[in-house]
């Protein structure tokens, strides 16, 4: 089948982008033929990716002139094309099939600072999500989660029939529980100066902020636990409340560049109090090496967590009681009940292959 794949950028970099390059790969070894309509890719992606590139005009100036220019010339060099279907990722409002991979930007952007709502960028971006789906130019969405779709159907009112759920593929390959947890989960308590008596905490997140590390932080001053925090590093702001709080010795930053499997491997749960997020790859990360986790209902990961089998919910992600309450729970659970929560969380996930994953995207390209 001759596809078009089509987003402003095709490069290294967000979740969505560096998707879309390992599901072109995938869709070009199963024989279809590939179009990429973009304005921005790198000569080693271009190398990389078998298939046709249509290369449009990259204006200069602001990104918001920037995403009009392209979601106006886009649809026309799909006509160009002649594929028999086109694919779109990002902000445009045009194509037979919308993948959504970062949730309801209407929702999201109820998290932004005040002066950021009200930017041109933001409203332009709110104006293209209500085309999108309260209009008829695009005839089919998937999203990653039911949670997502349920949310875009009832702000812009998009009928329901035009939505298809496709969880996102899992590296079953690199995540998985350790042979031996517990020489992995002593080696890590070591490199980070961790009491290995204690139960350890993982948090994940290149977005504090919007991940809920501040209410996680309050929670720790009542929760006898150390907690590894992952990701982006942490301003002076969060390094005084956290002196502030007197649990400095019991908090770790870990850099990005870590492993974060083993790191996986070694925690006792993974905590998740996120504000919003469209579907984070870490909770089917994190469950798949074993590792129940606290997940905030505000991800549409969610739709995996079955409280009290494989997890636990959180249902307020920003009440420092009700999270410090959650891990309490958590950590009074005895080594055979953890356990037991760690099996059902890897077998829940562990077939969420990138073969189903395609085998599923070959059924909505057959309809």
């Amino acid at each position: 089948m001759k596809l078009a794949l089509i987003h402003p950028q095709i490069i290294r970099g967000s979740g969505v982008e560096n998707y879309l390059i390992e599901f072109a790969k995938r869709l070009a070894s199963a024989g279809h033929e590939l179009t990429y309509i973009t304005s921005l890719t790198t000569p080693e992606i271009g190398a990389a990716l078998p298939g046709r590139w249509e290369l449009l005009p990259r204006l200069r100036g602001s990104a918001t002139l920037r995403m009009w220019h392209f979601n106006r010339l886009a649809p026309r060099a799909v006509l160009r094309a002649r594929v028999d279907l086109s694919i779109g990722f990002g902000r445009t409002c045009v194509q037979d099939i919308h993948r959504n991979g970062t949730g309801c930007h209407r929702l999201y952007g109820n998290l932004l600072p005040l002066w950021q709502r009200f930017s041109m960028k933001h409203l332009y971006e709110l104006h293209l999500e209500r085309r999108l789906y309260a209009g008829r130019e695009t005839p089919q969405f998937i999203t990653s989660s039911a949670r997502v779709a349920a949310q875009l159907q009832g702000i812009y009112g998009t009928n329901g029939e035009r939505f298809r759920i496709i969880s996102p593929p899992l590296e079953t390959q690199l995540f998985h529980p350790a042979e031996s947890r517990a020489s992995v989960r002593e080696l890590y308590c070591r490199k980070l100066q961790t009491d290995a008596a204690k139960p350890v905490l993982i948090f994940v997140s290149l977005s504090h902020r919007r991940r809920g590390l501040e209410p996680l932080l309050e929670a720790m001053a009542n929760v006898d636990a150390t907690l590894w925090i992952v990701g982006k590093s942490l301003s002076p702001a969060l390094l005084e409340k956290i002196k502030h709080l007197g649990i400095a010795s019991r908090i770790r930053a870990v850099p990005v560049t870590s492993n974060l499997v083993e790191l996986y491997q070694s925690a006792d749960w993974f905590v998740h109090p996120t504000q919003y997020d469209a579907f984070s790859n870490t909770v089917l990360q994190s469950m798949a090496c074993g590792l129940p986790g606290i997940v905030s209902v505000m991800d549409g990961a969610v739709d995996h967590v079955r409280n009290g089998e494989n997890g636990l919910m959180l249902y307020h992600p920003q009440q420092p009681q009700e999270l410090a309450a959650r891990i309490q729970e958590a950590l009074s659970y005895n080594a055979q009940a953890w356990q037991a929560l760690s099996n059902a969380a890897h077998e829940t996930v562990r077939s969420l292959t990138w073969e189903r994953h395609l085998a599923e995207w070959e059924e909505v390209l057959a309809g």
